[in-house]
């Protein structure tokens, strides 16, 4: 029987004297973003040493630039990798040309070739290699596990290949490292990204659903995306795909309806799909109004215990945040 993470990491942590030593030295592409500057923050927290990559070489100590590490390589003492790195994608009455694909394919698949080719030509090598993909990689009908296998002949669109993509840069991979890709769907935080664009919408009795509402959304509370990252650096036995959202399937509309309440707010509008396509476009839109049914089989076998396992826990710390 696998043992609870939690307690791993309890006894784990009493044993290491926090001003002494550390548990391990993360190297985070994308460290500053979103997601990352909450890893890194967690890190520290949980007693590691963080080292974050940066397009600019900023002076401090835990930054290096791709420059570097192009140059000098994975630093020394590094346990394990975390890439991060993307352009935005969501970016509202952005072109979505082919210079803007460009960039997105080249930051998110580029990086993660790059780190590759310098894991396997590192001598020290670390133990883990963690990287993030995206739900969108499964197609919009049905129930999908981590055992689904993408077919890029038949679901070709653009956010599909880019998914597929990432998990094939690193099919180069030294088999002394283990490759855990997790499939994340929508992060939910008080911070930023879903949450930030629906707060102030929905105080003002303007919350809406997106299109009809009736998509699903795959989800996951921050916290719970960070800490099964942390769970998959500390997790020797893991290896291969984990799916990073919550074992609660729910619409669009059930999220807006529940958080419209906790703000005692009525949600009765609808987005409507021409005014969606023109913000993001007739390909980034479908993200948004084609959902999927997700289920992190995985996941859970492998032992990780959700904080926020149901939509109504996740928003009421949103909002007491």
């Amino acid at each position: 029987m696998i043992k609870s993470f939690k307690a791993i990491s309890f006894f784990k942590r009493l044993l290491c004297k926090p001003m002494y030593c550390t548990l391990g030295h993360i190297l985070i592409g994308g460290g500053t973003g979103f997601v990352g500057s909450k890893l890194r923050d967690i890190l520290i927290k949980e007693n590691y040493k963080v080292t974050v990559i940066s397009r600019v070489k900023t002076g401090e100590n835990h930054i290096i630039s791709w420059e570097e590490l192009i140059r000098n390589g994975i630093p020394k003492g590094i346990t394990a990798v975390v890439n991060l790195t993307g352009e935005s994608i969501m970016v509202p009455f952005k072109y979505f040309g082919s210079d803007y694909m460009q960039r997105i394919w080249i930051s998110r698949v580029g990086s993660t070739m790059l780190l590759t080719d310098i894991i396997n030509n590192t001598k020290c090598k670390p133990d883990a290699f963690i990287t993030i993909t995206s739900t969108d990689i499964y197609p919009s009908d049905g129930f999908h596990t981590e055992d689904y296998i993408p077919n890029n002949k038949i679901n070709c669109n653009f956010f599909t290949q880019l998914a597929s993509g990432v998990e094939n840069a690193t099919y180069n991979l030294s088999t002394r490292v283990r490759h855990v890709s997790i499939r994340t769907g929508t992060v939910l935080d008080h911070n930023g990204g879903f949450m930030k664009w629906l707060y102030y919408p929905t105080l003002v009795g303007l919350g809406t659903n997106i299109g009809n509402g009736y998509q699903y959304q795959p989800w996951i509370h921050i916290c719970d995306l960070i800490y099964l990252i942390l769970f998959s650096i500390e997790n020797k036995q893991i290896n291969g795909i984990l799916n990073g959202v919550s074992p609660e399937i729910i619409t669009n509309h059930q999220l807006t309806k529940i958080y419209g309440q906790m703000l005692n707010r009525s949600v009765k509008l609808n987005l409507p799909q021409r005014i969606l396509i023109a913000i993001y476009g007739k390909e980034r839109s479908k993200l948004i109004l084609k959902g999927r049914q997700v289920i992190p089989m995985r996941t859970l076998q492998y032992g990780f215990k959700y904080e926020y396992r149901e939509i109504i826990k996740a928003l009421e710390n949103i909002l007491r945040n």
